[in-house]
């Protein structure tokens, strides 16, 4: 802008849309508008080659302001402009040595704060001294540690507040989350330890007793990994997440938390892609849609706050040319980041392939900081809003994932959608349309669709030795402490006798999964590259 006196004179004059228009469709030739420059997303939402003032409806009124319903902006007013966002990494390395040693690498050179897989295919924890082992030297009263057990969510939730208690944390220092999630597991695996209401009422118990016993831990998860890993579109990502969080608040309410407690109960996890605009779009209607959902369901506007985790979703990892993953990386933090997640994990590079190594872990980490502490993402609140482009892409994203929550909901909710098949047939539907544009080359993959290097060597990992030595394996559930400790915990409204059970080392709790057929979602992951 030109200042002449007190008036602003603009160095080019405003042009109408329509004029504009014109233009374009001149310089077209007679090609179709639409067709050579409009593009369809698999939501079946238009991408504009311009946008304007008059296509965000209702200006500052809808998009709103950080901190402040409906959360569009994030959900605090200054973000994350005081301390950058939380650099949490995930680990499921199979040796207790081995991962204690990545995860104090880690610590001392830039993460924040760690999570455990100890479900299928992650860390094998059978009891407490194994996860003392893997958490050694790590003081557990300044980082955040998360565990993720799939199913077994009490187990993972009782070792950890067994540790706690066996380090002689206090609760109120405590900080973390257990992040039970049964339906998510039910979608991965195909399988529960028990039936869903029962686990639900589990997830519930696990709540009620994390609320009184430690105030700055969450017992539930809402992780879409499941989804977005099957080639789910954002749309159906959203409305996934958003039925499973209303199923949850259902239960801890039956389970006797009222709304505002059940909700800040509750941390959302999302996995995110290449697709960057995308990427900020779906994270920002995410927040509108939860607290829509929970203002809906009685809640407070602090229960309207969304805990927001990001993570590079495990489908965009290709297994060749792994090296263009670190570029992926980046475009998933930086995603997050302008999105103004709370905490944000990136993947090694090689995580496609298997264990990763300290390279790799090191190249993950070192680009979130260097999206943090050399490019500053974090000093600015919301740096999306006000885009045109974002604006009207969070609302139409909203609103197809609106729709497809409605239907759920018409059909009984996200539990019996998934015992249904319903959701498996909707994402596969999806996949079918992302094949195709995979196989025509419409949709490209860096390194293996597009510029592959014929001449590349695999790269082959074998698995590393075993350095922490013999593992101790869990009891089986005909073992009398096991099934005492069990009886406890089903009497109980919380998990105390669980915990006091894995002090002494007595138990690793579970259950024989039960197989429920028809709702398991197909992973894709290494396969494709999408939002």
């Amino acid at each position: 802008m030109l200042q002449t006196g007190s008036e602003p004179l603009s160095a080019f004059p405003p042009v109408e849309y329509e004029v504009w228009r014109a233009l374009v469709e001149k310089d077209l030739k007679g090609a179709p508008f639409q067709r050579r420059l409009v593009k369809r997303t698999y939501e079946g939402i238009d991408i504009q080659p311009l946008y304007t003032a008059e296509q965000v409806s209702d200006g500052d009124a809808a998009v709103g302001y950080p901190g402040l319903p409906p959360f569009t902006r994030g959900g605090r007013v200054l973000g994350c402009t005081e301390a950058g966002w939380d650099v949490r990494q995930t680990y499921d390395e199979s040796d207790p040595a081995r991962a204690n040693r990545a995860i104090l690498e880690d610590l001392s050179c830039g993460v924040t704060s760690i999570e455990l897989r100890t479900g299928g295919g992650g860390m094998p924890i059978s009891n407490v001294d194994n996860l003392d082992q893997i958490l050694a030297d790590v003081d557990l009263g300044q980082v955040a540690v998360a565990v993720d057990g799939d199913g077994s969510f009490v187990s993972a939730a009782a070792m950890l507040a067994a540790l706690w208690k066996k380090r002689s944390v206090e609760r109120a220092q405590a900080r973390g989350a257990f992040n039970a999630d049964p339906l998510a597991a039910l979608a991965s695996a195909g399988c529960l330890p028990g039936d869903v209401d029962r686990c639900l009422a589990d997830m519930a118990g696990l709540a009620v007793w994390t609320a009184k016993a430690f105030p700055n831990v969450t017992a539930v998860g809402v992780d879409t990994a499941p989804y977005h890993d099957a080639g789910a579109s954002a749309a159906q990502d959203l409305a996934y997440s958003m039925a499973t969080g209303i199923e949850y608040l259902r239960a801890m309410e039956r389970g006797g938390l009222e709304v505002n407690a059940a909700a800040r109960q509750m941390r959302f996890r999302y996995s995110v892609g290449c697709r960057l605009f995308m990427a900020i779009a779906k994270l920002r209607a995410a927040r509108r849609l939860w607290a829509r959902i929970v203002e809906a369901s009685g809640g407070d506007e602090h229960a309207r706050r969304m805990v927001l985790h990001v993570r590079v979703g495990r489908r965009v990892l290709t297994t060749r040319d792994p090296w263009v993953n670190m570029l992926r990386n980046t475009v998933c933090g930086f995603a997050g980041a302008v999105a103004g997640a709370d905490a944000i994990t990136t993947a090694p590079f090689d995580a496609a392939i298997g264990e990763p190594d300290e390279f790799s872990r090191r190249v993950a980490r070192n680009t979130q900081l260097l999206l943090r502490e050399e490019s500053h993402l974090h000093r600015v609140v919301d740096p999306a809003g006000g885009s045109w482009f974002i604006e009207k892409l969070t609302d139409e994203l909203a609103e197809k994932a609106w729709t497809i929550l409605q239907d759920i909901e018409g059909r009984g909710g996200m539990a019996k959608a998934l015992l249904s098949g319903r959701v498996a047939e909707e994402i596969e539907s999806t996949w079918q349309a992302r094949l195709k544009n995979l196989a025509t080359r419409k949709d490209a993959i860096t390194g293996v669709s597009e510029f592959p290097n014929l001449e590349e060597e695999a790269i082959e990992k074998k698995p590393p030795p075993s350095e922490g030595g013999a593992r101790r394996e869990p009891r089986s559930s005909s073992d009398p402490a096991a099934a005492e400790a069990l009886e406890s915990l089903e009497a109980a409204p919380g998990i105390e006798p669980a915990v006091e059970a894995a002090v002494l080392g007595q138990v690793s709790i579970a259950r024989v999964p039960q197989r429920l057929e028809g709702c398991r979602i197909r992973s894709r992951r290494q396969r494709i590259d999408g939002d």
